[in-house]
């Protein structure tokens, strides 16, 4: 007859990680889900969060989802957060325009960070906060979270086999609806209220890191960027704002490689909730992805037999597929929460094992770099003129 044997969990159980995270909104939530989840996620993490603090201005609100989450405390000033000897990750969720001290100030303190996208509002930001990175020599990551869906590596790898031949073309897109109605108050529009960073930022630039991740640096850009409504009111019809962020952007991209496309994204795609989807050609075979069916990739060989050839849509739940969460069998599809759950183990192994972040993360150079392609796009749409990059990023 067996016995009730009681767990010790005072005993150490492999690498623990210390985490702080700042911010306690969507974004701050989605990295404490993942965090939660690592430990039975996989079979064996590369290390165990723990969960140390939480970090925002509201007192009554961070206390509450801290709690929810199981942090062992809190804080209301981040400063005093980067402070506590206990915190090795500064998980940086807070606004756009609030990532660059706390991140800085974090690295000079000798934590490892994480930021959310974009790095900065600006380039001189997101430089800024790659130059203090790289001077402390702590691990930092930019959390493309989408370069952690098993799709998305698989294609990856498929490219660098040579699977699809010589590259010709890149189409991506990132199309989402909350503004395509006029009448939308200002509130419900996330690019054009609050810190007001616009659709290129907000989510145009995971179109860029993208392109970026499967095909390699952009050489040259022209772009076009569109405000359809240049005013909206308030929720409570109080007042009409002027709409000073963008709505679309479209961009006619050259790459290094030789290959060339077209990225856009907008918040006024009637009907597209947060559709992120893109196509590669090549002389050999093509492919295409849409995270909003994250469970397959859709591949076409000229290998195959000529009367079945076609775009087969390959379920990436098998083994032997990239990035599986091994808890789930084949079949059982993993939703938009575990790009976030690979792609925080992947920086915690990378903290732990002292392994590089890049190529399979996004570090803050490539957030400036990204940061730059977008400032290339807004600049090209302002002159009318194509825009070309060196290697280092800057406008030749």
């Amino acid at each position: 007859m067996s016995e009730f044997t009681k767990i010790d969990y005072a005993k150490p159980a492999g690498d623990r990680v210390c985490i702080g995270v700042i911010g306690y909104g969507f974004m701050g939530k989605v990295h404490s889900n993942a965090y939660v989840k690592i430990p039975y996620s996989f079979a064996e993490p590369a290390a165990k969060p723990r969960l140390r603090a939480m970090c925002g201005r509201d007192g009554t609100k961070v206390a509450e989802i801290a709690q929810r989450f199981g942090f062992e405390g809190y804080y209301t000033d981040w400063k005093e957060m980067i402070a506590d000897p206990e915190i090795q990750i500064v998980d940086v969720c807070t606004p756009d325009n609030e990532h660059c001290a706390p991140a800085i100030a974090a690295a000079r303190a000798g934590k490892h960070v994480i930021c959310e996208k974009p790095l900065a509002m600006k380039l001189g930001d997101a430089k800024a906060m790659a130059a203090a990175a790289k001077d402390a020599g702590v691990k930092h990551m930019l959390c493309h979270n989408y370069r952690f869906l098993p799709a998305v590596r698989l294609a990856r790898d498929l490219i660098a086999q040579g699977e699809l031949g010589t590259i010709y073309q890149f189409r991506g897109r990132y199309l989402q609806e909350p503004g395509h109605d006029p009448a939308a108050p200002t509130e419900d529009c996330w690019y054009a209220s609050g810190t007001r960073s616009g659709v290129l930022l907000g989510i145009g630039c995971h179109a860029i890191d993208m392109a970026r991740f499967l095909l390699g640096e952009i050489a040259a850009i022209s772009g076009l960027v569109r405000t359809f409504n240049s005013s909206r009111t308030s929720r409570d019809a109080t007042k009409t704002e002027r709409v000073t962020a963008d709505e679309a952007n479209f961009a006619l991209v050259e790459f290094t490689s030789g290959a060339a496309g077209t990225i856009e994204s907008s918040g006024v795609s009637t009907g597209r909730k947060n559709e992120h989807a893109w196509e590669i050609n090549g002389s050999k075979g093509s492919i295409a992805f849409d995270l909003e069916d994250p469970n397959h990739l859709h591949v076409y060989t000229d290998s195959a037999p000529a009367a079945i050839r076609g775009f087969a849509a390959v379920s990436v739940t098998d083994p032997s597929h990239p990035l599986q969460t091994l808890y789930l069998p084949p079949g059982h599809n993993a939703g938009w929460e575990y790009g976030h759950v690979h792609a925080l183990h992947h920086f915690l192994r990378c903290v732990v094992k002292d392994e590089k972040v890049s190529p399979l993360g996004a570090t803050f150079e490539d957030g400036w770099r990204i940061q730059r392609i977008m400032e290339a796009i807004t600049e090209s749409s302002r002159t009318g003129h194509k825009i070309q990059l060196s290697d280092d990023g800057h406008t030749v």
